[in-house]
């Protein structure tokens, strides 16, 4: 709303600055173009030097005319400009609008909708990961706590077609419905597939019966926060040195180790190798610890394991060891 009053007052301005100098040039002969915009300007603002004056009845006539329409523009510019600029709206449009630019750049990237406490955390680990991504929420007490100065987003609700698309989902490649009630991110599902119907979707699940219409309204994943909340307590009870070490090497930032998954094609010089004549540890560091084939999944596979065209490797090992990796599988056979 604000942008299109500070647009009408500007175009306001210019469109009486035009007028006024095309009719002062009309009725007023002797007057070049800079004399007339001179005498239109000094109008428009009031300012009334005098050093220049029509001539012409016509021409003082045609003064007298706008000049109420002037003083009208101008009160009506500077009530809106100085408004937007003592209440910080200025500042705040030209920074949505380069957002907004920012957004629209955007390729193969994420939405997160969703701004509370899980849509949050998904946000800084895929910051961490240096993955493009926009948060969409409608509610601008947890953006201002969570999102503002830090990430793009878009402000609106995530269950309108056209606030999905303005955060690019036609060009995103994923979608994390973690908004705070089950039929709200089945909506959001239904939406992101219904635009897109190859996009991924990750859905989060408060209640366990919820996962099954997740997957049914086209969910790719369901992931409930209860459910790895409760199984993480029941471990950390059970196993507490274990647990420790998995936070300490995936999450502490002082380590590098992450887990990397890369599908392989056919041009790979991997495929046809096994594990063992690929020598993927020796020459990269990173280990081998599933392969995704099809619908199976090969957990801890054997140095015999031969590698196939579209097998997806799961991987882990530090940045440089997987990146390496990636190096590897897709160097083009000699």
């Amino acid at each position: 709303m604000e942008s299109r009053q500070i647009k009408w007052a500007t175009l306001s301005i210019v469109g009486f600055l035009v007028f006024g100098t095309v009719g002062i040039l009309f009725f007023e002969k002797e007057f070049g173009v800079l004399d007339a915009a001179w005498l239109t300007e000094t109008t428009l603002l009031t300012v009334g030097y005098g050093d220049r004056l029509p001539k012409t009845t016509a021409g003082q006539i045609f003064l007298l005319a706008i000049m109420p329409l002037g003083v009208g523009i101008v009160a009506y510019a500077i009530g809106i400009i100085a408004g937007s600029v003592v209440e910080g709206r200025l500042a705040n449009l030209w920074g949505r609008r380069a957002m907004k630019n920012k957004i629209a750049k955007l390729d193969n990237h994420i939405i997160v909708c969703g701004a509370g406490r899980v849509g949050w955390q998904v946000a800084e680990q895929l910051s961490r990961e240096n993955v493009p991504f926009v948060v969409v929420d409608s509610r601008e007490e947890v953006l201002e706590k969570y999102v503002y100065g830090k990430f793009l987003y878009v402000m609106g609700d995530a269950l309108d077609d056209d606030v999905l698309r303005e955060a690019g989902i036609e060009r995103a490649r994923g979608v994390v419905a973690a908004l705070p009630t089950d039929a709200d991110n089945v909506f959001i599902t239904l939406t992101a597939k219904g635009i897109k119907s190859d996009i991924l979707v990750v859905a989060r699940a408060d209640r366990l019966e919820s996962e099954g219409k997740l997957r049914r309204a086209g969910a790719d994943k369901v992931v409930s926060p209860a459910v790895i909340g409760g199984k993480r307590m029941a471990l950390s009870i059970l196993k507490p040195v274990s647990v420790d070490y998995v936070d300490t090497v995936l999450h502490d930032r002082e380590f590098e180790f992450s887990m990397e998954e890369l599908v392989l094609e056919a041009i790979s010089p991997l495929i046809g190798k096994t594990l063992a004549e690929a020598r993927i540890r020796e020459e990269t560091g990173a280990m081998v610890v599933a392969i995704y084939r099809g619908r199976q999944l090969i957990s801890n596979p054997q140095g015999t394991e031969r590698l196939e065209n579209q097998d997806m490797v799961i991987l882990f090992g530090t940045r440089e060891q997987l990146l390496a990796f990636e190096r590897l599988a897709a160097a083009k056979p000699s």
